[in-house]
């Protein structure tokens, strides 16, 4: 922001919030597990030396401050890509796979490992977090005798008829009836809604030259026309929005052109060129439509296509094309209603659970590791408590070791004739080494070539291409929702501010888990953030991001959440100082799988899969060792990391198949 509208105790920055102390108890171990490998072993000794997720209390969830790439996950990776080398103890485990990485995709591909080796295959998950999930985590509030649950990263199953018939089956088989949990909850996803609260922008003086908030309902009488006339913006400004949105304007060299044809020129163009030059609109409009770009693209109009903002629909200016709707390809597939701007078919199409996709990766792991979640059902796993110290039980045929970092991955001689493979990694200040049949690499591909030495440079260079897209899912914990109902909106488009939206979460009761639902309780307002530099060109937008967001320290995080909220909610008589009780930012630097353009890449990477593109020649299996993840489809979708963990089993099982080891 450029100045501060409010002073530090106003706002708060004075006051206790519901978070563990940086510097107290397991905290300091786990965070200092690489930054002070001497105090963690002499904080490990005074508990038999056990690995901090055996100690007793250990439970991620309930962390709060800065969560997603914390402190500690992330630095010995950064000393192996810098040259830095281990000398690693041998620890004598033997494994037929071993996955890197526990997310959503390594998670996955042990399940479909097992389904095939059965029960009794040694299967080990190492993951560099304190906690598994990948971006698929959950935060978790104990406030007034009742703990509530929200994503901490990946938020739902988009569009899941879109789903292949491998991903589907999984979620089935895991627990996940896809049609039933929809009818379930589809009323609780529309209860903001029905009890009259909708979405609003605000709009903020430094960027729109007023300051002022303004419901949206574009059913209303007067549509877009009196939105505009409603906002604290210049006539100037306003007529130039109702030009934008009126259906009369016309793109005049798109006249006379095939479907194919025009497709094809928005593909070449991003969504500034043709509102500023195709549609003669002033530049001044586009600052509203980021907070739907950053969700979807991480940048702004000045680097997303034309082609996907008329994709994802909602976006104005192509009324008069009359493109025809075209089905499952280009980067938007999984949105329901693109195209036609509507909005609720999206949220109604898509399934969410009160944690997330955190849902799917504790029901994976309850199936892998039973003694480690208890219940059966998918109805007890949102209370269900994960005990961290069953994770990595000798003798337990799956195993998944956290605050991991593999340092290694190496095969004992030629790749085409080794008979296994050595994987070190870093944990608790030691470095350990274990011996397995087979690797599925479940993690980024920009940490392949570093982690690996045995890739071809051409194949290591395409795993370091794709720029995975940082972005930040922020929730906020206050006292009750009253400010909200006063204004009357649960969904605020905030386009000029830190965090580019906010909402209310769903109020959920499903299963055990009853959620808060009433503005007199205590709710959670969820905020996105895409960190970028605007004017840059598209991946650099995302390196520099990246690099923003990993020096940004939580206070000034807070600082800013504070300040914004204020700003948005204080016509609702909110009180920053007084309401917030907790704030979690859940910070993904390497955050969603870089996803190919029609600008600055090939048309056909973008809009279909073809073997030429970076990821596929990135993911081709090498001896041994196998690769899974959604960077293997450029695609931040989670069937993708489901399909390619899939297919990375397929070719493990052939490569056992062939050695006569199965």
């Amino acid at each position: 922001m450029s100045k501060k509208h409010f002073s530090d105790k106003e706002l708060g920055m004075d006051r206790k919030i519901l978070r563990r102390d940086f510097l107290s108890g397991a905290s300091i171990a786990v965070t200092g597990a690489i930054l002070c490998p001497s105090l963690v072993k002499a904080m490990q000794a005074l508990d038999t030396n056990k690995p901090m997720q055996s100690v007793a209390g250990y439970y991620p969830p309930d962390k709060a401050n800065m969560r997603g790439s914390h402190d500690g996950s992330f630095e010995t990776a950064h000393l192996v890509r810098d040259g830095e080398t281990f000398t690693a103890s041998d620890t004598g485990e033997e494994y037929d796979l071993v996955v890197v990485g526990g997310g959503i995709s390594g998670l996955s591909a042990a399940w479909f490992y097992r389904q095939s080796a059965g029960p009794d295959a040694k299967i080990l998950i190492l993951d560099n977090h304190d906690d598994f999930g990948g971006h698929a985590k959950r935060n978790e509030y104990n406030f007034e005798g009742r703990n509530i649950i929200v994503n901490g990263g990946t938020l739902n199953i988009e569009q899941p008829t879109n789903y292949s018939p491998v991903a589907m089956g999984y979620l089935r088989e895991i627990g996940i009836d896809t049609d039933a949990y929809h009818e379930k909850t589809k009323d609780m996803i529309r209860y903001h809604q029905d009890i009259g609260l909708g979405g609003a922008t605000f709009f903020d003086q430094e960027t729109f030259g007023g300051e002022g908030f303004v419901k949206r309902d574009r059913r209303a009488e007067g549509g877009w026309d009196e939105f505009f006339d409603q906002s604290p913006i210049g006539d100037d400004l306003k007529k130039e929005y109702k030009r934008l949105y009126s259906e009369e304007i016309i793109a005049k060299d798109f006249v006379g052109l095939s479907d194919e044809e025009k497709k094809r020129k928005l593909a070449g163009m991003t969504y500034a060129e043709y509102v500023t030059e195709h549609l003669g609109v002033d530049e001044r409009v586009l600052p509203i439509f980021s907070p739907g770009l950053h969700f979807r693209f991480y940048v702004g109009a000045e680097q997303v296509p034309a082609l996907f903002c008329w994709e994802l629909g909602g976006m104005p200016g192509f009324e008069h094309l009359e493109l025809k709707p075209t089905e499952k390809i280009g980067p938007m597939h999984h949105i329901a209603g693109s195209q036609h701007g509507r909005e609720h078919e999206y949220r109604e199409s898509s399934i969410y659970f009160p944690d997330g996709n955190a849902t799917i990766t504790r029901l994976t792991v309850r199936d892998l590791i039973p003694d480690a979640i208890p219940g059966s059902t998918l109805d007890d796993i949102f209370t269900a408590r994960v005990d961290y110290s069953k994770l990595d039980v000798a003798g337990s045929p799956t195993r998944l070791r956290l605050n991991s970092t593999v340092l290694n991955v190496k095969h004992n001689g030629d790749p085409k004739t080794a008979k296994d493979v050595d994987i070190s990694y870093m944990q608790g200040g030691n470095a350990q080494t274990v011996k397995t049949k087979n690797v599925i690499l479940a993690c980024w591909h920009n940490v392949i070539p570093y982690i690996c030495d045995d890739f071809s440079e051409e194949q290591k260079e395409a795993q370091l291409y794709g720029i995975k897209a940082p972005r930040v899912y922020t929730n906020v914990l206050l006292r009750n929702g009253k400010a909200f109902e006063k204004i009357g909106a649960s969904r605020i488009s905030s386009p000029g501010l830190y965090h580019t939206t906010a909402s209310l979460h769903f109020p959920f009761e499903v299963g055990d888990y009853v959620g808060p639902k009433t503005m007199d309780e205590p709710v959670i307002v969820k905020m996105h953030r895409a960190p970028n530099a605007p004017g840059e060109p598209r991946r650099e937008q995302l390196r520099l991001g990246r690099y923003d967001l990993l020096n940004t320290p939580f206070e000034t995080f807070e600082r800013n959440i504070r300040e914004q909220l204020q700003r948005m909610l204080g016509a609702g008589g909110f009180n920053a100082a007084r309401d917030i009780v907790a704030i979690t930012v859940n910070r993904w630097p390497h955050g969603n799988a870089y996803a190919y353009d029609t600008i600055t890449e090939p048309y056909h990477w973008s809009m279909y899969p073809t073997d030429d593109r970076p990821c596929a020649v990135a993911r081709k299996q090498l001896g041994r060792i196998s690769i899974a993840n959604s960077d293997a489809d450029a695609s931040p979708f989670t069937d993708a990391a489901i399909d390619q963990a899939h297919r990375a089993v397929r070719e493990v099982l052939a490569d056992q198949y062939v050695m006569g080891e199965m």
